[in-house]
């Protein structure tokens, strides 16, 4: 596990690209049960309950498989499908396990109405690290799917905000803030 982990982590650090992930069933479902499990505990404090928490996974992973799975197929990179979709996963569940005390601390510090009294600073730090989590997030995704469609990486980095922006729209569509 530490290897994948490991892997992983070059990968994001962009020294390493989805070419460099095992093509095995095994890591991807690893890649995969991670991403999930990691995903729940993000999730889980804005979460309206179970079926909603179980609704936004699937609604992720769906678009995650939906959208990336066809740019590779439409490009003719179908044979990249498993080892692109188990690199965005396992890079996926290290970044959100990184932001994962942000979140508890964004969730604890931010009321309805905005800061909770003496909570400030967390809420402002807990903030500004999830932005930064995001715009590595949207770099590394970049990375892979330059790596894996044979784009610059400016393409990469465009076709993963175009991704965030219709991943934002379709959870505010399914699962909207009240």
């Amino acid at each position: 596990m530490q290897v994948l982990i490991r892997l992983f982590i070059e990968v994001a650090l962009h020294r390493k690209g989805p070419q460099d992930v095992p093509a095995s069933g095994i890591v991807f479902v690893l890649a995969l049960t991670a991403y999930l499990a990691i995903g729940a505990a993000v999730l889980l404090p804005s979460a309206a309950g179970p079926k909603a928490l179980l609704g936004q996974l699937a609604l992720d992973v769906a678009l995650l498989l939906l959208v990336f799975g066809g740019l590779l197929a439409g490009t003719g990179r179908v044979g990249r499908l498993r080892q692109t979709l188990t690199a965005l996963l396992g890079t996926g569940a290290l970044l959100s396990a990184a932001a994962l005390p942000f979140v508890w601390l964004a969730a604890r510090a931010l009321g309805d109405g905005g800061p909770v009294p003496g909570m400030e600073l967390p809420a402002l730090v807990s903030t500004t690290m999830l932005f930064v989590l995001l715009l590595a997030s949207l770099l590394v995704t970049g990375h892979i799917l330059r790596n894996a469609m044979d784009w610059s990486y400016a393409a990469g980095v465009l076709a993963a905000v175009v991704y965030f922006a219709l991943s934002v729209a379709m959870f505010r569509r399914y699962f909207p803030v009240e």
